[in-house]
Protein backbone atom coordinates (compact mmCIF):
# COMPACT_ATOMS: atom_id res chain seq x y z
CA UNK A 1 0.00 0.00 0.00
CA UNK A 2 1.32 3.34 -0.81
CA UNK A 3 0.40 6.68 0.61
CA UNK A 4 -0.18 10.06 -1.24
CA UNK A 5 -0.96 13.50 -0.01
CA UNK A 6 -1.74 15.26 -3.21
CA UNK A 7 -4.22 15.82 -6.23
CA UNK A 8 -1.02 15.83 -8.32
CA UNK A 9 0.59 12.57 -6.81
CA UNK A 10 -2.83 10.84 -7.66
CA UNK A 11 -2.75 11.82 -11.11
CA UNK A 12 0.51 10.14 -11.94
CA UNK A 13 -1.44 6.90 -11.70
CA UNK A 14 -1.94 4.93 -14.83
CA UNK A 15 -4.43 2.42 -13.72
CA UNK A 16 -8.29 1.91 -13.76
CA UNK A 17 -9.20 3.34 -10.12
CA UNK A 18 -12.65 2.66 -7.81
CA UNK A 19 -12.66 5.31 -4.68
CA UNK A 20 -13.31 4.83 -1.37
CA UNK A 21 -14.32 8.07 0.14
CA UNK A 22 -14.67 8.69 3.57
CA UNK A 23 -13.27 10.41 6.95
CA UNK A 24 -12.88 7.03 8.42
CA UNK A 25 -11.48 8.69 11.51
CA UNK A 26 -11.98 5.03 13.68
CA UNK A 27 -11.72 2.70 10.71
CA UNK A 28 -14.96 1.10 12.48
CA UNK A 29 -17.13 -1.49 11.40
CA UNK A 30 -19.32 0.79 8.89
CA UNK A 31 -16.05 2.27 7.66
CA UNK A 32 -14.93 -1.29 6.74
CA UNK A 33 -17.49 -2.20 4.88
CA UNK A 34 -17.24 0.26 2.91
CA UNK A 35 -13.81 -0.20 2.02
CA UNK A 36 -14.22 -4.00 1.85
CA UNK A 37 -17.11 -2.75 -1.09
CA UNK A 38 -14.59 -0.94 -2.91
CA UNK A 39 -12.06 -3.69 -2.87
CA UNK A 40 -14.04 -6.26 -4.00
CA UNK A 41 -15.39 -3.88 -6.72
CA UNK A 42 -11.81 -3.12 -7.77
CA UNK A 43 -11.08 -6.56 -7.64
CA UNK A 44 -13.74 -7.63 -9.89
CA UNK A 45 -12.49 -4.75 -13.04
CA UNK A 46 -9.08 -5.23 -12.42
CA UNK A 47 -8.75 -1.59 -10.96
CA UNK A 48 -6.91 -0.88 -8.00
CA UNK A 49 -8.35 0.58 -4.56
CA UNK A 50 -7.94 4.37 -3.80
CA UNK A 51 -9.52 5.84 0.25
CA UNK A 52 -9.55 9.00 -0.19
CA UNK A 53 -9.72 10.81 3.55
CA UNK A 54 -8.20 13.47 5.39
CA UNK A 55 -5.22 13.68 7.64
CA UNK A 56 -7.28 15.51 10.25
CA UNK A 57 -10.60 16.63 11.45
CA UNK A 58 -12.67 19.65 9.82
CA UNK A 59 -12.84 21.10 13.30
CA UNK A 60 -8.89 20.86 13.29
CA UNK A 61 -9.16 24.08 10.89
CA UNK A 62 -12.79 25.37 11.64
CA UNK A 63 -12.98 25.40 15.40
CA UNK A 64 -9.94 23.73 17.28
CA UNK A 65 -11.21 23.16 20.67
CA UNK A 66 -14.42 21.38 19.53
CA UNK A 67 -12.09 19.12 17.41
CA UNK A 68 -12.68 15.69 18.60
CA UNK A 69 -9.56 13.88 20.10
CA UNK A 70 -8.81 10.56 17.50
CA UNK A 71 -9.78 7.21 17.93
CA UNK A 72 -6.70 5.47 15.98
CA UNK A 73 -3.50 6.71 15.13
CA UNK A 74 -2.16 6.54 11.64
CA UNK A 75 0.72 4.25 11.78
CA UNK A 76 -2.10 1.91 12.55
CA UNK A 77 -4.73 3.02 10.50
CA UNK A 78 -2.37 2.52 7.69
CA UNK A 79 -1.96 -1.09 9.07
CA UNK A 80 -5.29 -2.07 9.37
CA UNK A 81 -5.95 -0.20 5.39
CA UNK A 82 -3.21 -2.46 4.29
CA UNK A 83 -4.55 -5.34 5.57
CA UNK A 84 -8.29 -4.67 4.11
CA UNK A 85 -6.00 -5.06 1.06
CA UNK A 86 -6.35 -1.17 -0.17
CA UNK A 87 -3.54 -0.29 -2.66
CA UNK A 88 -3.72 3.65 -2.21
CA UNK A 89 -4.66 5.53 0.17
CA UNK A 90 -4.84 9.22 -0.47
CA UNK A 91 -4.74 11.41 2.64
CA UNK A 92 -5.19 15.05 2.09
CA UNK A 93 -3.71 17.68 4.16
CA UNK A 94 -6.89 19.74 5.82
CA UNK A 95 -6.29 23.12 5.12
CA UNK A 96 -8.38 26.25 4.96
CA UNK A 97 -8.28 25.99 0.71
CA UNK A 98 -9.62 22.31 0.59
CA UNK A 99 -12.39 23.22 3.11
CA UNK A 100 -13.37 26.21 0.72
CA UNK A 101 -13.45 23.67 -2.18
CA UNK A 102 -16.73 22.49 -4.18
CA UNK A 103 -17.76 19.31 -3.87
CA UNK A 104 -17.94 19.68 -7.69
CA UNK A 105 -13.86 20.70 -8.02
CA UNK A 106 -13.35 17.88 -6.01
CA UNK A 107 -15.10 15.21 -7.81
CA UNK A 108 -13.43 17.02 -11.02
CA UNK A 109 -10.18 16.91 -8.87
CA UNK A 110 -10.38 12.93 -8.30
CA UNK A 111 -11.89 12.20 -12.09
CA UNK A 112 -10.27 14.45 -14.23
CA UNK A 113 -6.67 13.08 -14.88
CA UNK A 114 -7.73 9.29 -14.02
CA UNK A 115 -9.76 6.66 -15.25
CA UNK A 116 -12.57 5.85 -12.74
CA UNK A 117 -15.01 2.54 -12.24
CA UNK A 118 -16.45 3.05 -9.51
CA UNK A 119 -16.99 5.65 -5.73
CA UNK A 120 -17.82 3.81 -2.73
CA UNK A 121 -19.55 5.96 0.41
CA UNK A 122 -21.45 5.81 3.27
CA UNK A 123 -24.96 6.98 2.55
CA UNK A 124 -24.47 9.72 5.04
CA UNK A 125 -20.91 10.80 3.36
CA UNK A 126 -20.66 14.69 2.66
CA UNK A 127 -17.96 16.48 0.94
CA UNK A 128 -17.38 19.57 -0.15
CA UNK A 129 -17.33 23.46 1.31
CA UNK A 130 -21.01 23.39 3.18
CA UNK A 131 -20.45 19.87 3.38
CA UNK A 132 -22.92 20.18 0.39
CA UNK A 133 -21.40 17.73 -1.83
CA UNK A 134 -23.62 13.80 -1.28
CA UNK A 135 -23.68 10.69 -2.43
CA UNK A 136 -26.73 11.80 -4.91
CA UNK A 137 -24.10 14.63 -6.15
CA UNK A 138 -21.89 12.53 -7.07
CA UNK A 139 -24.43 10.18 -8.91
CA UNK A 140 -25.99 13.30 -10.77
CA UNK A 141 -22.36 14.48 -11.71
CA UNK A 142 -21.01 11.17 -12.94
CA UNK A 143 -23.83 9.05 -13.77
CA UNK A 144 -23.55 10.04 -17.39
CA UNK A 145 -19.80 9.01 -17.64
CA UNK A 146 -20.70 5.28 -16.50
CA UNK A 147 -19.09 5.81 -13.32
CA UNK A 148 -21.12 3.70 -10.38
CA UNK A 149 -21.52 5.10 -7.15
CA UNK A 150 -22.17 2.97 -4.39
CA UNK A 151 -23.98 4.47 -0.81
CA UNK A 152 -24.16 1.89 1.31
CA UNK A 153 -26.03 1.70 4.59
CA UNK A 154 -25.21 2.87 7.66
CA UNK A 155 -24.06 -0.28 10.34
CA UNK A 156 -26.14 -0.32 13.02
CA UNK A 157 -25.17 -1.84 16.80
CA UNK A 158 -25.89 -5.16 17.36
CA UNK A 159 -27.98 -4.09 20.31
CA UNK A 160 -30.70 -1.96 18.55
CA UNK A 161 -30.82 0.19 15.89
CA UNK A 162 -28.65 3.03 16.62
CA UNK A 163 -25.72 3.46 13.99
CA UNK A 164 -22.32 3.24 14.40
CA UNK A 165 -20.66 6.38 14.68
CA UNK A 166 -17.29 7.63 15.95
CA UNK A 167 -18.98 10.09 18.40
CA UNK A 168 -20.76 6.90 20.32
CA UNK A 169 -17.14 5.12 20.04
CA UNK A 170 -15.98 8.07 21.45
CA UNK A 171 -18.14 7.93 24.83
CA UNK A 172 -18.22 4.70 24.86
CA UNK A 173 -14.35 4.33 25.42
CA UNK A 174 -14.63 7.74 27.85
CA UNK A 175 -16.76 5.68 29.91
CA UNK A 176 -14.87 2.32 30.15
CA UNK A 177 -17.09 0.21 28.24
CA UNK A 178 -14.47 -1.82 26.71
CA UNK A 179 -16.64 -4.58 25.44
CA UNK A 180 -19.07 -2.53 23.46
CA UNK A 181 -15.94 -0.33 22.01
CA UNK A 182 -14.90 -3.96 20.95
CA UNK A 183 -18.42 -4.72 19.05
CA UNK A 184 -18.29 -1.13 17.25
CA UNK A 185 -14.74 -0.87 16.21
CA UNK A 186 -14.93 -4.87 15.43
CA UNK A 187 -11.45 -5.08 17.59
CA UNK A 188 -9.91 -4.08 20.43
CA UNK A 189 -9.65 -0.20 20.99
CA UNK A 190 -5.66 -0.18 21.19
CA UNK A 191 -2.26 2.18 20.73
CA UNK A 192 1.17 2.02 20.22
CA UNK A 193 3.59 3.17 22.19
CA UNK A 194 7.47 3.11 23.52
CA UNK A 195 8.49 1.86 26.51
CA UNK A 196 9.99 4.05 29.21
CA UNK A 197 11.74 4.16 31.96
CA UNK A 198 9.35 3.48 35.02
CA UNK A 199 10.41 3.89 38.75
CA UNK A 200 10.67 0.01 38.75
CA UNK A 201 8.25 -0.57 42.36
CA UNK A 202 6.62 -2.90 40.20
CA UNK A 203 9.62 -5.50 40.44
CA UNK A 204 9.88 -4.80 43.82
CA UNK A 205 6.69 -5.70 44.38
CA UNK A 206 6.40 -8.62 42.61
CA UNK A 207 4.68 -7.28 39.37
CA UNK A 208 7.26 -6.16 37.19
CA UNK A 209 5.61 -3.90 34.53
CA UNK A 210 6.11 -1.82 31.26
CA UNK A 211 5.37 2.07 31.34
CA UNK A 212 4.08 4.15 28.49
CA UNK A 213 2.60 8.01 27.93
CA UNK A 214 -0.66 7.56 26.57
CA UNK A 215 -1.20 9.62 23.62
CA UNK A 216 -2.38 12.65 24.31
CA UNK A 217 -4.26 12.56 20.67
CA UNK A 218 -6.06 9.79 21.41
CA UNK A 219 -9.68 9.52 23.35
CA UNK A 220 -8.64 8.40 27.05
CA UNK A 221 -10.30 5.53 28.43
CA UNK A 222 -11.37 6.11 32.80
CA UNK A 223 -8.32 5.73 34.70
CA UNK A 224 -8.42 2.12 35.93
CA UNK A 225 -7.59 -1.57 35.60
CA UNK A 226 -7.63 -3.23 32.53
CA UNK A 227 -7.40 -6.28 30.96
CA UNK A 228 -4.47 -6.06 27.99
CA UNK A 229 -3.10 -7.76 25.28
CA UNK A 230 0.39 -6.63 24.36
CA UNK A 231 1.74 -7.05 20.73
CA UNK A 232 5.78 -6.90 21.49
CA UNK A 233 8.74 -7.84 19.82
CA UNK A 234 6.58 -10.01 17.30
CA UNK A 235 4.40 -11.93 20.11
CA UNK A 236 1.86 -11.21 21.92
CA UNK A 237 1.26 -10.97 25.39
CA UNK A 238 -1.54 -11.36 28.05
CA UNK A 239 -1.81 -8.81 30.80
CA UNK A 240 -3.23 -6.65 33.22
CA UNK A 241 -2.70 -2.86 32.76
CA UNK A 242 -3.00 0.28 35.31
CA UNK A 243 -3.97 3.74 33.33
CA UNK A 244 -3.67 6.66 36.44
CA UNK A 245 -1.59 8.32 37.97
CA UNK A 246 -0.94 5.70 41.13
CA UNK A 247 -2.76 7.52 43.86
CA UNK A 248 -0.82 4.88 47.12
CA UNK A 249 2.37 6.53 45.96
CA UNK A 250 3.85 10.03 46.20
CA UNK A 251 5.02 12.27 43.35
CA UNK A 252 3.36 10.13 40.40
CA UNK A 253 2.55 11.19 36.75
CA UNK A 254 -0.30 9.75 34.34
CA UNK A 255 1.29 6.78 32.21
CA UNK A 256 -0.46 3.44 31.32
CA UNK A 257 2.09 0.21 33.29
CA UNK A 258 0.60 -3.35 32.46
CA UNK A 259 2.23 -6.47 33.85
CA UNK A 260 2.61 -9.16 31.79
CA UNK A 261 2.03 -12.92 32.50
CA UNK A 262 5.16 -14.86 32.10
CA UNK A 263 7.16 -11.74 30.92
CA UNK A 264 10.76 -10.11 32.84
CA UNK A 265 13.08 -8.79 30.11
CA UNK A 266 14.54 -5.25 29.82
CA UNK A 267 12.81 -3.62 26.70
CA UNK A 268 13.00 -0.01 27.46
CA UNK A 269 13.01 1.52 23.73
CA UNK A 270 10.62 -0.94 22.21
CA UNK A 271 7.62 -0.27 20.22
CA UNK A 272 4.49 -2.51 21.67
CA UNK A 273 0.39 -2.30 20.33
CA UNK A 274 -1.57 -2.61 23.92
CA UNK A 275 -4.90 -3.52 23.35
CA UNK A 276 -7.76 -3.01 25.93
CA UNK A 277 -10.28 -5.84 26.49
CA UNK A 278 -12.25 -5.00 29.45
CA UNK A 279 -11.95 -2.69 32.78
CA UNK A 280 -11.63 -4.60 35.75
CA UNK A 281 -11.96 -1.72 38.53
CA UNK A 282 -11.71 1.81 38.80
CA UNK A 283 -8.10 3.08 40.06
CA UNK A 284 -7.89 3.25 44.05
CA UNK A 285 -5.65 4.60 46.71
CA UNK A 286 -4.44 1.90 49.20
CA UNK A 287 -3.24 1.96 52.76
CA UNK A 288 -0.21 -0.21 52.55
CA UNK A 289 2.09 -1.69 50.60
CA UNK A 290 0.30 -5.35 51.55
CA UNK A 291 -3.27 -4.18 50.29
CA UNK A 292 -1.88 -3.19 47.04
CA UNK A 293 -0.21 -6.39 46.36
CA UNK A 294 -3.00 -8.49 47.76
CA UNK A 295 -5.25 -6.75 45.02
CA UNK A 296 -2.71 -6.76 42.09
CA UNK A 297 -2.88 -10.87 42.40
CA UNK A 298 -6.74 -10.65 42.73
CA UNK A 299 -6.77 -8.23 39.30
CA UNK A 300 -3.90 -10.83 37.89
CA UNK A 301 -5.96 -13.61 38.41
CA UNK A 302 -9.24 -12.30 36.78
CA UNK A 303 -7.25 -10.86 34.06
CA UNK A 304 -5.92 -14.45 33.13
CA UNK A 305 -9.69 -16.13 33.97
CA UNK A 306 -11.04 -12.98 31.45
CA UNK A 307 -8.66 -14.58 28.42
CA UNK A 308 -9.78 -18.75 29.59
CA UNK A 309 -13.39 -17.21 28.32
CA UNK A 310 -12.31 -15.65 24.79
Amino acid sequence: MKILTSFAELQQLKMDIVYALGTFDGLHRGHQSVIQRAVAEAKAVKACTVVVTFDNHPLHILNPDRCPTMLLQPVLKGEILNELGVDYVLRLPMTKELLAMSAEAFIDALTDHNAVKAFVVGQNFTFGAGGKGTPDLIQQLLGSKGIMVHALSLATCQAGNEHVSSTLIRQAVREGDLPFVQTLLGRPYMFRGTVIEGDRRGRTLGFPTLNFLFPKELTLPPDGVYVNRVFLDGRWYEGVGNLGDNPTFENQYHRFEVHLFDFDEMVYGHEATIEFWTLLRPEQRFNSLEELIGQMKIDEQRAKDFFKTI
